[in-house]
């Protein structure tokens, strides 16, 4: 065996001991961030991005390389590739730090490669290991990437190519959702909760990134919107048992709320007014009063049946005939 081989082998992980190393793969990636908060201004930069980009590619290879289980990734495996893939877009920031990225405002050259350099590598394990999470971090950071692609092309400006760039990247996720429901369920339902996220991330634009301006309540189409995805979401996760959608969808009809508070009127005029009639309306449509159904229909007797009825038998009687 070549050492290249021998080396490989050695770092994948065996099944049977999958959860001690993944226990002790968080425990290291524990310890390196704690570190890396108490010695922030005791070590060279170029130091601290070789310690994360050293731990977190050890544990991220350590992730790829165990192998599946009935063709499903286990969960230490999970462990493995979340915690390294972590420690790993830490160190490629450290890195663009190193290289000179701007630090005193919002970076967003820096988060633009980061972002796409972290999200192609979730991708690997995502569809090479049958990795739903991998999936769900590299449609994350692909929307980090989005954002930080126009702030950094086009300024920060007004927050509303913000949200129309979150809305065009959550129907983006639902269409490519839409595509893998049959072929990858699970990895479906992941690009559903990156959409939610995209949706519940317009609410959040003006405060959240921290780099742009603008009224603290949203225009009355994102409200909308907001709802609409909440709605959305809490119906897709009831029909498909699927927990993720909807707590995303109860997240955005949270956000919702609040941001339709904020408007501050004090009537119940109009949100309050369209949504308690609608939802009376639902409910007494449940609830009325049901009339019996009819009775079924005596079955047909012998020789009584319709010619349409009696086609289908009188051809197989036909061909049993004549065979």
């Amino acid at each position: 065996m070549s050492l290249a081989g021998g080396v490989r082998e050695l770092l994948r992980p065996p099944p049977h001991r999958g959860p001690l190393i993944a226990a002790g793969a968080v425990c290291l990636g524990v310890g390196v961030a704690l570190e890396e908060v108490r010695l922030a201004d005791k070590l060279p930069n170029a130091v601290h991005m070789v310690i994360l980009l050293a731990v977190g590619g050890l544990i991220f290879w350590l992730g790829a390389q165990a192998p599946n289980e009935g063709g499903k990734p286990p969960a230490y495996q999970s462990v493995l590739l979340v915690t390294g893939l972590g420690l790993l877009y830490a160190g490629l920031l450290t890195t663009a730090d190193v290289l000179g990225a701007d630090s005193g405002g919002f970076p967003a050259g820096a988060f633009v490669w980061t972002s796409l350099l972290a999200g192609t590598l979730a991708l690997w394990p995502a569809f090479e290991r049958n990795s739903a999470i991998t999936l769900l971090l590299a449609s994350i950071l692909g929307g980090v990437a989005l954002l930080s692609a126009w702030a950094w092309i086009f300024g920060s400006g007004s927050a509303a190519p913000y949200r129309w760039l979150l809305a065009a990247y959550a129907a983006f996720l639902v269409l490519s959702a839409l595509a893998l429901r049959e072929p990858a369920r699970r990895h479906a339902e992941v690009l559903i909760d990156a959409g939610g996220l995209s949706i519940a991330a317009i609410a959040l634009v003006p405060d959240g990134f921290g780099m742009l301006s603008g009224e603290s309540s949203l225009p009355g189409l994102w409200e909308v919107v907001l709802l609409g995805a909440g709605f959305g979401l809490v119906a897709f996760g009831a029909v498909d048992r699927s927990p993720g959608p909807a707590y995303l969808g109860v997240l955005n009809l949270a956000l919702f709320v609040i941001e339709v508070a904020q408007d501050g009127d004090d009537t119940l005029f109009w949100w309050p007014l369209v949504l308690l009639t609608i939802g009376a309306a639902m409910l007494v449509a449940g609830l009325r009063p049901r009339r019996p159904l009819p009775p079924e229909p005596d079955p047909y007797r012998a020789g009584e049946a319709p010619l349409a009825a009696r086609a289908d038998e009188d051809e197989v009687v036909i061909r049993v005939r004549n065979d």
